[in-house]
């Protein structure tokens, strides 16, 4: 059976690329950042899919997912606030300088305003908010899932998401061959390292409706 059209989506340094490895590696053939990347919004934003993927994994997805097929699956991927928020802060993502920057900026304005954490902490919010909004589309189908709880049985529901009948023990080997080369290298911060604030509270109350303790 051919699996249904489908974005991975969320905030950069939620390991979206491993997710699209594991997810080619069940029979859903997904790319990483092939079809969603900031030239995809130029022109008119005309998606071009090449032949052999029938997915995309890429945070340059979140603002554009309302140019999906009808019917087209989005699986939106969150990570804990802090961790994200963390390798974001220590890459400097803001003082880097890319064009990633300037898109994200485009589309979150309140990025351009305070230091880099809390510029960090409004993009962890927005973009994972934005995702969320697919939800509201009648012509989406829309599941949310947690990194860290991204075992053999959750893998074998986003594969049945995607029209993709697989077993435990399939997802299980996948899971077992394709592990995160994520080595932890940023500063980890704290809840108390967040600057206290109407920012940080709306952020915590995210934390908590996606399942972790703030």
């Amino acid at each position: 059976m051919v699996p249904s059209i489908f974005v991975v989506s969320g905030c950069p340094s939620s390991e979206l690329g491993l997710t699209a490895r594991r997810l080619s590696a069940l029979g859903a053939p997904c790319g990483h950042r092939e079809v969603f990347r900031p030239e995809a919004f130029r022109g008119g934003g005309t998606l071009f899919w090449p032949r052999q993927v029938v997915g995309d994994a890429s945070w340059f997805a979140a603002p554009l997912l309302g140019k999906l097929p009808r019917g087209a699956v989005v699986l939106h991927q969150v990570r804990h606030p802090l961790t994200t928020i963390s390798r974001l802060y220590s890459s400097g993502f803001f003082d880097s300088g890319l064009e990633d920057v300037h898109f994200v900026q485009d589309f979150v304005p309140e990025t351009r305003l305070g230091g880099p954490l809390v510029r960090c902490m409004r993009f962890w919010l927005e973009w994972n908010r934005m995702v969320e909004g697919a939800a509201d589309y009648d012509d989406l189908r829309y599941h949310r899932f947690r990194l860290e709880e991204l075992d053999e049985e959750r893998l074998v529901e986003l594969a049945a998401a995607l029209t993709l009948p697989r077993t435990t023990s399939e997802t299980k080997a996948v899971l077992e061959a394709l592990v995160s080369d994520d080595d932890g290298g940023s500063v980890e911060l704290g809840w108390d390292d967040l600057p206290r604030g109407v920012l940080r509270e709306e952020v915590e109350v995210a934390s908590r409706r996606y399942g972790y303790a703030a």
